[in-house]
């Protein structure tokens, strides 16, 4: 069981609780209030502050109060202790734990589901699929996809420099790792291979 500590002004008012009264330095209380050093003293009394006695109910409340004091090792101690007091004690005649769970367990292990060679116009193979119709280059070229069946270029974007060229009637944009090439034939999107 968790144990909090009383603590009171010098000055006198309401008793307060706290995972742990320092030796010297600020307490904070459980309601949140932070009495200097020098002004605070242990208390024998029962705690009458409101706040306090409601938080102390909190299993949150008194954790983060414990790690905020930088007593988070009594509290990892105080809760092994716990665990290993409700620990349920082996029957008489009843076989080991590590026979119990000495046969193999198969499990089934979802895979991804296949990426396709191509997407219409965009060719797959180096992209990662980051949406529904967008796809992302190891370059970090983001390229959306458009149409029913999300299978036509529409739409590339890229924080660097761009080149375009034209050839006759074929254009070829290059961006990062991407290029994207236009012909009487129709668009085509892949990783540039160097």
């Amino acid at each position: 069981m968790i144990r909090l500590e009383s603590v009171r002004r010098k000055s006198g008012g309401r008793i307060h609780l706290t995972p742990r009264i320092p030796r010297s330095g600020p307490v904070t209380t459980l309601c949140g209030q932070t009495l200097g050093d020098g002004t605070y003293a242990a208390s024998d009394s029962v705690a009458d502050c409101a706040n306090c006695i409601r938080r102390s109910r909190d299993q949150s409340r008194i954790s983060s109060a414990f790690f905020e004091q930088e007593e988070g090792s009594e509290l990892l101690r105080l809760s092994l202790e716990q665990a290993q007091q409700r620990q349920p004690e082996r029957k008489q005649g009843a076989p080991a734990a590590k026979e119990e769970h000495s046969r193999p367990v198969l499990r089934v292990v979802p895979s991804r589901p296949a990426v396709p060679e191509a997407m219409g116009e965009l060719v797959t193979d180096g992209f990662k699929p980051a949406g529904q119709g967008v796809w992302r280059s190891p370059g970090g070229v983001v390229v959306r996809m458009s149409g029913p069946n999300r299978d036509r270029f529409a739409e590339l974007v890229f924080e660097g420099s761009i080149v375009a060229t034209r050839d006759g009637t074929d254009l070829r944009l290059r961006a990062g790792d991407v290029e994207v090439r236009s012909s009487p034939e129709g668009v085509e999107v892949r990783i540039r291979r160097r």
